[in-house]
């Protein structure tokens, strides 16, 4: 077994310890770099990466698995002339695979001539019987397919695995190289490395060309498991940067045999679904119960040709490891061709001829399940235990068909930074083609996944560890003068579709709105009631402090009937403000928060998710002491930061139904909060005066009601300012005429559904302030249910769906 790291070739340097020509410039450089500047590097990708949202970690959080990648800066080189080569493989064999399914999904030619045994296909899950006889919209099966590549010690580039139903790294590719372009652009510019941004305008050029004709311009939709999977963040900046709507299953229906978005003015026919989710849970009707996920009716509406998968459904049969070995004899059969790229060795073990000359050998080689349902496998074979082996031989015997075995290959290694130099790590290659409407074209570059000496690569983690971009230098224009020309653009005009937002998306923003004016308003009120913890010790102080605490129990942050002394009070708060278990705290409603916007990701500047970032960083800070310096130091900068959301909003949002319904939220969010102070205050009458004072600064009014008044808080004209005040950006008048202006807005038709009511609630809300009365503490209870009920009624109207309405 050729596993010790002696062995690996060396990306860089030759056996005799010289540069290679094309690593000869780069290397020039990194290897005169300080610990200072490689430091100072390390650091700048990670802040990047971390700007970019890559490492916004929801995952560990909320159930999913894994961790997300980080960039190590130090990129992959190939020269042009190897690339040639390989990109060659890579666009041979996503041909082969192309073909093959065609086959097997049609005339099954390859099992009629015994190319490919039948039990490999039926004993397969990812084989799926109800595509058989279909052929899909412009006869491929493969639009975007990934390949995983390791280089040999001898030096030459094998194929590992292949990956054709929902390919993942596309978007991490492409983050990758925006940093390390940025970083080290002098060096990118004097290499000249090929760029990756024509591959992508074919991937959406390809896209659109897969819609069925219907005359007009096709609506293509990017289909995500969601924010908790996760390759989400890369699924979101793909999105972004194809310009599709990014969807998740419960955003998409099937009537009539076609498939259809919510959107918030209702239904819109969907053309083509690029799709990154597992197509055995594509459809609950047809998966076989493997759970409620997917689009039900999604099968049938892509069967009956009104909507376009990519990759096709049944495309990720072309992956199983299975089918390796099988695939030279199919290319010289049809192709008259030997495979371009060899694969590493592997072997099916349902065939017995094969299965006993390779058990005699199982040292050599990785025990990998065929299909999936060996959830402890892939194990090296020479790591086995007497009993290990005793127990996997068994289970072979038993079900030969289940398993793969594939040789255990030493990667090659390349350098690779770390704090303390540079050194030589061992790697993967996952390089990509599309399958283009003119024939398979490869992207010049790829990710690569960097690993750990001493483990085979089938046994690294998917989601996790170091990743590197792939740099192939074309100083010399030897790519450019191989490569097809570009295809040229189509020009059009503005989508039809462009202003449209899914109602998931506009649920998400507009809960985004609510959390973040309830942190707000959380923070405020915890801010006042700690500085009240200060002063001069006595009567009147105990009294503003009940005053205080009697506004957090009315705003709902402690329970009313919690009576908190003053020697607690401090930690009470403490709680508040830094416990992740405490429901209702602030870093609780900060999760909400965030969680909203990750299920919004695509729809949110780098900008914007810049502050989450940072917001998430100031409040899941390390146990604080009590100490209320420091408790007031990091309200402080949370009122900063929600107040600088605020002004991105006001000033880098465009005037769509996103930021609509985001200004919403934040304007229902903020009605309640004022009126739920208010109703404190109106419940109390001899600590009324004293509750003012706090009420004032919670609403951020303290300043303009000494301007006008001149004198100590008095209850109505705190009411007038805080209540009827449509000037004051606090108050609820000009909540609740912000949210009449923008009822008159929300799309769709008011002779339908609930729209009619939720601007006949607002109406009434606001002829409420034509009457300079001051409401008693049942009318607060009122305007408080009316506010929510508003809430409410746009929940059913437009985030359920449940009106129907097609175009």
């Amino acid at each position: 077994m050729m596993g010790s790291a002696d062995l690996a070739w060396n990306e860089m340097t030759d056996h005799g310890g010289a540069i290679r020509p094309h690593w000869r410039e780069f290397s020039q450089r990194f290897q005169h770099w300080s610990g200072v500047e490689r430091g100072a590097l390390a650091a700048s990708a990670s802040r990047m990466i971390a700007d970019l949202g890559t490492t916004f970690n929801v995952y560990s959080d909320v159930g999913g698995s894994g961790q997300p990648f980080e960039l190590d800066p130090i990129p992959l080189l190939i020269s042009p002339l190897e690339w040639a080569h390989v990109s060659a493989g890579l666009k041979q064999r996503t041909r082969l695979l192309d073909a093959v399914l065609s086959d097997l999904y049609g005339p099954q030619e390859i099992l009629k001539a015994g190319l490919v045994p039948p039990d490999l296909v039926h004993a397969s899950p990812a084989f799926l019987q109800y595509a058989r006889g279909l052929q899909p919209h412009g006869g491929r099966f493969l639009i975007t397919t990934g390949c995983d590549l390791i280089r040999s010690p001898r030096g030459y580039w094998n194929v590992l695995r292949d990956h054709t139903s929902a390919p993942g790294g596309l978007g991490q590719v492409l983050e990758n190289r925006n940093v390390t372009s940025s970083l080290l652009s002098s060096q990118f510019e004097s290499l000249g490395v090929a760029p990756l941004a024509p591959f992508f305008d074919l991937e959406r050029s390809t896209l659109e060309g897969l819609q069925p004709a219907r005359g007009e311009m096709p609506n293509v939709v990017f289909l995500t498991p969601g924010f908790r999977h996760p390759s989400y963040f890369e699924h979101a900046y793909k999105a972004r940067l194809l310009g599709f709507p990014l969807v998740e299953p419960g955003d998409l229906t099937v009537r009539e045999h076609r498939l259809f978005l919510k959107t918030l003015a209702g239904l819109r026919r969907v053309d083509v679904v690029a799709n990154r989710i597992d197509e055995s849970l594509l459809d609950p009707l047809v998966n076989g119960g493997r759970g409620s996920a997917g689009v039900a009716g999604l099968i049938e509406a892509w069967r009956t040709g009104n909507v376009s998968l990519a990759n096709s459904a049944g495309s990720g049969f072309a992956s199983t490891m299975a089918l390796m070995p099988f695939l030279p004899g199919i290319a010289r059969k049809w192709f008259g061709e030997e495979m371009k790229l060899p694969f590493v060795e592997t072997w099916w073990l349902g065939q017995e001829e094969v299965r006993h000359r390779v058990l005699d050998q199982m040292h050599r080689f990785v025990l990998i399940s065929a299909f999936g349902r060996d959830e402890l496998l892939p194990l090296r074979c020479a790591n086995f235990s007497s009993s290990s082996r005793k127990h996997w031989m068994n289970a072979i015997a038993e079900r030969p068909y289940d398993f793969v075995v594939q040789f255990d290959m030493t990667p090659s290694t390349c350098p690779s930074l770390e704090p303390r130099g540079i050194r030589e790590k061992p790697l993967i290659w996952r390089a990509f083609v599309m399958g283009a409407e003119s024939g398979p074209v490869a992207m010049p570059g790829g990710l690569v996944k960097v690993g750990k000496f001493g483990q085979p690569p089938q046994l690294w983690p998917r989601h996790a560890g170091f990743t590197k971009d792939v740099w192939i230098p074309d100083g010399d224009g030897v790519l450019a003068a191989t490569s097809p020309p570009p295809a040229v653009p189509r020009r059009k005009a503005r989508h039809s579709t462009a202003l449209e937002v899914p109602s998931r998306i506009a649920e998400q923003l507009f809960w985004v709105g609510r959390y973040s004016e309830r942190i707000e308003l959380s923070t405020r009120l915890l801010r006042v009631t700690l500085r009240n913890l200060g002063g001069e010790a006595g009567r009147v102080q105990q009294q503003k402090l009940a005053a205080c605490l009697l506004l957090v129990r009315g705003c709902g942050l402690l329970p009313m009937e919690l009576i908190v002394h003053p020697s607690q009070a401090l930690k009470t708060l403490a709680v508040l403000i830094h416990d992740q278990a405490k429901r209702g705290g602030i870093p609780s409603l900060t999760r909400s928060l965030l969680l909203n916007a990750a299920a919004a990701r695509d729809r949110l500047s780098d900008d914007t998710w810049r502050f989450f970032n940072r917001l998430e960083d100031v409040v899941y800070t390390p146990e604080a002491s009590l100490n209320v310096t420091e408790l007031l130091r990091t309200l402080d900068t949370l009122v900063l930061h929600l107040a600088a959301f605020s002004g991105m909003q006001a000033e880098n949002m465009t005037r769509g139904h996103g930021w609509r319904f985001l200004e919403t939220g934040r304007r229902v969010e903020r009605a309640i909060g004022a009126l739920s102070v208010l109703k404190t205050a109106a419940q109390q009458d001899t600590a009324g005066p004293i509750l003012l004072d706090p009420l004032l600064e919670t609403c951020d009014s303290t300043m303009t009601y000494r301007r006008r008044h001149f004198s100590r808080p008095e209850l109505e004209p705190v009411m007038d300012l805080v209540f009827f005040d449509a000037t004051n950006p606090r108050s609820v008048a000009y909540q609740i005429a912000i949210l009449h202006r923008e009822s008159f807005y929300f799309p769709g038709n008011s002779e339908s559904g609930l729209l009619s009511k939720i601007r006949g609630v607002s109406l009434a809300l606001s002829e409420r302030f034509q009457d300079p009365t001051l409401p008693d503490v049942a009318e607060f209870d009122e305007l408080l249910d009316r506010v929510e009920s508003f809430s409410d009624m746009l929940t059913q109207h437009y985030f359920s769906h449940s009106v129907r309405r097609v175009y």
